[in-house]
């Protein structure tokens, strides 16, 4: 008897696995294009809201975009090619002998036409390929997030954030340490464990040996590095516009001495669904006397305004008018419209309608401001902790608009 014929069910569930693909396909496409948005806000949620180090979360939103991308190119393929194949099955069910040579012209007689069952198989067995590399793929990245989750927890419970980042040094030096260690145990001492043959078994190195011993190490290699190289260069234009760095200042990107507009500064213009990063204004052309100017909550601006309020020196030094006792969310911001400060503005801390964003708003008087260009800049006092000094982000939002003469 022979132990290793595939049972008859599971012959069966892949003759018929076409069936839940499409369906899978469809269903995950559709979530993955309405997913997008909700990663960007999520990622820029933990680091406005939760104080999360904005590299950490920039690093967890690429791994995301990445096998979202990697997702939807495959899923579309597969379901362009389960569109094929569908095709050559009813083709194949009308002319099931294929090519008839008897009416072919006699320069082409002697070649040997396939049939077109035989395409059936051929693209079933890429249809099928495609489907598990993209699922097989994303155990392949899952390990980040496993790595991140632990430090994201202390951020979320509100961990002090000075013994935060000495924990997450102590537990990269840990984990990385830990990980070598394991590995030299593994090949020497525990070569021949249980627990190497429980490793060597796992569903990573399952599916990894499974495409290494089909279809060869190196083809594998190629075919995962071409992957993820042709994905990522596809993503890039997501990487860049998330940008939720708090202690940097901005600049104005020019193509040929022409100033490019940034749309999210704009709530006329920006994709309202996705979270601000740091402020916007209600639209770049102006035609009344006021601007609305919204500027992003971020949790860890808490921590100047603990500083200020301890102490005063620090209000004189970055010209802060309040009260040390009563230092308040605005006052860690400078508003300048053409290089002359603007005082004296009421501030409102409010959310955002579309996606719950914390921030504070405030109207802008323009009124005696002339037709033409204009630029409005943020200055923004700012606490290093790990330097343990206050410092000013000079520019750390600019937003040109336009002033337009009402007729």
């Amino acid at each position: 008897m022979n132990e290793s014929k595939t049972p008859d069910w599971l012959i069966e569930t892949q003759n018929k696995s076409w069936e839940p693909e499409i369906l899978i396909s469809g269903i995950t496409l559709t979530f993955l294009f309405i997913l997008s948005n909700h990663i960007y806000n999520f990622y820029g949620m933990l680091i406005q809201d939760f104080a999360v180090f904005d590299v950490m979360s920039k690093v967890l939103y690429i791994i995301s975009v990445i096998i979202l991308t990697g997702l939807k190119i495959i899923l579309v393929i597969h379901l362009i090619l389960r569109g094929v194949w569908t095709g050559f099955v009813g083709l194949s069910y009308v002319f099931p002998d294929g090519v008839k040579k008897e009416n072919l012209p006699e320069s082409t007689k002697n070649i040997n036409y396939d049939k077109p069952e035989t395409f059936v198989i051929k693209i079933e067995k890429i249809c099928s390929l495609l489907f598990s590399f993209v699922f097989s793929s994303i155990t392949f990245v899952i390990g980040f997030f496993i790595i991140y989750i632990p430090l994201i927890i202390l951020f979320i419970i509100d961990l002090n954030m000075s013994y935060i980042e000495i924990i997450a040094l102590i537990y990269s030096f840990v984990f990385i340490a830990g990980a070598i260690i394991f590995s030299i145990l593994l090949a020497t001492k525990l070569k021949n464990s249980r627990l190497k043959q429980k490793i060597e078994n796992s569903i990573f190195n399952n599916i990894l040996y499974t495409y290494f011993t089909n279809i060869g190490k190196t083809k594998s290699y190629l075919i995962f590095g071409s992957y993820f190289l042709i994905v990522t260069s596809l993503s890039f234009s997501d990487f860049s516009k998330f940008d939720f760095e708090n202690d940097k200042s901005r600049d104005i990107s020019s193509t040929v001495n022409i100033n490019n507009l940034n749309r999210d500064h704009y709530e006329a213009l920006r994709n309202q669904k996705l979270r601000i990063p740091k402020a916007t204004i209600d639209q770049f052309h102006v035609t009344g006397h006021t601007i609305e100017l919204f500027i992003s909550y971020y949790k860890e601006d808490l921590y100047p305004i603990k500083e200020l309020q301890k102490n005063s020196t620090f209000c004189k030094k970055f010209n802060i008018e309040s009260d040390s006792t009563r230092i308040k969310l605005s006052d860690l911001y400078k508003i300048v419209i053409d290089d002359k400060p603007i005082s004296g503005l009421r501030w409102y801390f409010t959310e955002n309608k579309y996606t719950n964003q914390k921030g504070i708003i405030t109207i802008l008087p323009v009124e005696n401001l002339t037709s033409g260009d204009h630029e409005l800049k943020i200055n923004k006092n700012y606490w290093s902790i790990k330097k343990k000094e206050m410092k000013l982000i000079k520019n750390w939002e600019i937003i040109p608009f336009e002033i337009r003469q009402q007729n």
